[in-house]
């Protein structure tokens, strides 16, 4: 689902006072407020993120709303909307995602806060690959980015494009009063969803809070899947994790456990610990790929990227527009050139040609 703003013709110079709040161009009795109301109620359901961007539309004039997982150990999730055009997301999954400045400020920096992509990135990053292959196929100018607080260090981050133009300083201004509420509203959602002992799924990762006292206390339906196999090595990567003190283990299929703390302010389980499971970081090995996939079509790397990445199959024949039996077949053509069978081996194929290229 795509959320686009409400275009408004109403004065921006014309401030109200809502507690340390002043937003120009909005009374309290209408848009904002609404919006506010609506997050409100839907605390602790699926559709709470949506009503968090339709509060941002009400705010500030946006082209397109959107969420993404910008994650301190791993490559960035888009959650809404779930489907943007193949020819922007194959290349942006496949490592082009290096060059966003949002997710280098989450592995860089980490920290909550409101940020604009105008003020993050250098003038050049719009004659770059990023911007070449990115920003301008999908008409982006300038973009506002509300990174809420993480989650086992992955943030849920609400993202306003603008398609001409940049946000100015008081819409900025606006964003950055709201974020209180904003962050509120989240801590909220997280103490219910985690009171019920549920998390909610995104992007596919699996992911479980423990508390103080390492008793579970939420994991989503990828986790608890994930839990359930008996190959899977999860079992394993606990007990190392348990034992040892690591904060990383590898599983069998090249994926990571990773084990992360939560803040002591962290209201669903303060103190306590997220562990969660993470697709390596494949940008740096994007040099190897030539020699490895050369007998394969564009097509057939693109599905190799994609499941690397951790994507089943009927998530690449969404993201490709195309049939989960196409993408079987392409798969079975591909193993039979890189003489292979099964999924894992691909993950471990890959992992010797990380350690060769890595000598």
């Amino acid at each position: 689902m795509i959320l686009r703003s409400p275009l408004s013709t109403d004065a921006h110079d014309r401030p109200w006072s809502w507690g340390t709040f002043e937003i120009p161009g909005r009374s309290p009795d209408t848009a904002v407020w609404d919006a506010i109301e609506a997050a409100s109620a839907d605390i602790g359901s699926e559709n709470f993120y949506d009503r968090l961007l339709e509060v941002l539309g009400a705010l500030v004039e946006a082209d397109l709303l959107s969420l993404v997982r910008y994650s301190s150990f791993g490559a960035p999730d888009l959650i809404i909307p779930r489907e943007i055009r193949d020819e922007l997301a194959v290349p942006y999954n496949a490592g082009l995602y290096a060059c966003d400045p949002f997710h280098h400020y989450w592995q860089t920096v980490a920290k909550p806060a409101v940020k604009s992509l105008r003020h993050l990135a250098p003038a050049e990053l719009w004659k770059g690959s990023y911007g070449l292959e990115f920003l301008h196929p999908a008409c982006i100018s300038d973009e506002i980015a509300v990174f809420l607080p993480p989650i086992g260090g992955a943030s849920p981050t609400l993202v306003l494009d603008r398609e001409s133009g940049r946000f100015n300083t008081a819409e900025l201004a606006r964003v950055e009063r709201m974020f209180p509420l904003l962050a509120g509203l989240h801590n909220a959602h997280l103490k219910v969803i985690v009171s019920r002992g549920m998390i909610a799924d995104t992007a596919e990762k699996p992911l479980r809070l423990i508390d103080r006292s390492g008793k579970e206390l939420a994991a989503n339906l990828a986790w608890r899947k994930l839990a359930a196999e008996p190959e899977s090595g999860l079992s394993d990567a606990l007990a190392a994790v348990g034992s040892a003190g690591a904060t990383q283990v590898s599983l069998p299929d090249g994926r990571r456990l990773i084990r992360s703390p939560l803040a002591s302010d962290f209201g669903a389980a303060p103190g306590g610990l997220c562990d969660q499971v993470e697709a390596p970081d494949f940008t740096d090995a994007n040099a190897s790929l030539d020699s490895w996939l050369a007998p394969l079509t564009q097509r057939e790397k693109q599905i190799v990227m994609l499941t690397l990445e951790g994507h089943p199959i009927a998530g690449i024949a969404k993201r490709l527009g195309v049939t989960p039996g196409t993408i079987k077949n392409h798969r079975l053509r591909l193993y039979q050139k890189l003489d292979i069978t099964t999924e894992r081996e691909l993950f471990l194929t890959h992992m010797r040609q990380l350690r060769v290229v890595g000598r």
